[in-house]
């Protein structure tokens, strides 16, 4: 016990998000530290990152997201040149040195550019890994045998577990057919890095209609196809919606815009929600389905990560969920060493 309080020592979470690792490393959130990573582009992630622009030496982020992170506003523009000039674009596996401290990307099934972190630490030589988000796919790599692993807990009640997750996009691709036949429109609201995930499931089910994305989504999605190789075929920016009068085509909206859809028979309305439901779908009128899709781990991914990390101290995430000490007691009650931060 007295080598895992040591190990303690070394990491902190705050009730704002912020992860903090070490003397140096800071993840996720806001603290006075010289170093700031960036897991992901998502707004709960980037967190005070205007104030690390200010306080910081280098922002560590993929590529990727250092790009979303502009192209979607998630600093102003006064302070775009500041984040170009402190950023630090860090591929997977790609190892970055601070005062001794090393820090390591590793691939995250999440969202365009998502990235896992490993950090070694100069003067302890503890070695911390933290998941940011993911999902429990093929594309998510797992942090072995880490003195410590930081999990998120988006999903840790055992109540929360999806059996019918891999059967989504097939209902998701029948319900948009059935949209663009009946009502020659969709709508389909979801969050950022969903998005583009959903518009890679329709092509890839050889759905050829054009998308129209809101005016950030659509030049993120730009970003993603002409620096990174992605590809989303036929797509417009919402202004040129006119261009479209007569065609069949899905208009992608943000999460938050479903609360003001138009339920006047002119289109199928789809909302994509991270919920844990009992049912993959719910019909919530006559012109809306809600569906369940998310971009995280289940209670039972968690824990099957958990397993085969090899971790010696397991510590979670509670800033961002309620559900972090029902996944505490399920990890404590199958042997494993874990405790909720903060």
């Amino acid at each position: 016990m007295y080598k895992y309080e040591d190990y303690l020592k070394h990491v902190t979470i705050s009730s704002n998000g912020a992860i903090i690792v070490g003397k140096n490393i800071l993840i996720d959130g806001f603290s006075e530290k010289p170093i700031r990573i960036v897991t992901h582009a998502h707004a709960d992630h980037v967190r005070g990152l205007e104030d690390s622009l200010r306080y910081s030496k280098y922002i560590l982020a993929s590529p990727i997201t250092l790009d979303l992170v502009e192209a979607l506003g998630y600093v102003s523009r006064d302070l775009v040149p500041l984040l170009r000039r402190k950023s630090v674009p860090l591929d997977y596996h790609q190892v970055y040195t601070f005062n001794g401290d090393k820090v390591e990307f590793y691939k995250s099934d999440h969202v365009p550019g998502s990235v896992q972190v490993l950090v070694k630490l100069r003067d302890s030589g503890i070695t911390i890994g933290y998941t940011g988000d993911f999902k429990l796919t093929n594309k998510t790599e797992i942090l072995e045998n880490t003195n410590v692993l930081i999990t998120e807990a988006t999903y840790g009640n055992p109540m929360h577990i999806r059996r019918f997750k891999d059967s989504i996009p097939q209902i998701l691709v029948d319900l948009v057919l059935e949209g663009l036949s009946r009502y020659k429109r969709v709508y389909i609201y979801a969050y950022h890095g969903k998005i583009q995930e959903v518009m890679s499931i329709l092509r890839d089910n050889e759905i050829k209609h054009p998308f129209v994305l809101p005016r950030k989504i659509y030049r993120a999605t730009k970003i993603l196809e002409q620096r990174y190789g992605f590809n989303y075929g036929r797509y417009y920016c919402d202004d040129e919606l006119g261009n479209l009068r007569n065609d069949r085509f899905l208009v992608f909206k943000h999460f938050n815009s479903a609360k003001n859809r138009r339920l006047d028979g002119n289109g199928l309305h789809i909302v994509l929600t991270g919920r844990c439901m009992l049912e993959p779908l719910v019909k919530a009128d006559e012109y809306t389905y809600i569906v369940a899709f998310s971009d995280h781990a289940d209670f039972s991914e968690l824990v099957k990560y958990i397993e085969l990390s090899n971790s010696e101290l397991v510590v979670i995430d509670g800033s961002r969920s309620d559900n972090a000490e029902f996944l505490k007691k399920a990890l404590l009650e199958r042997g494993y060493c874990a405790v909720t931060l903060p």
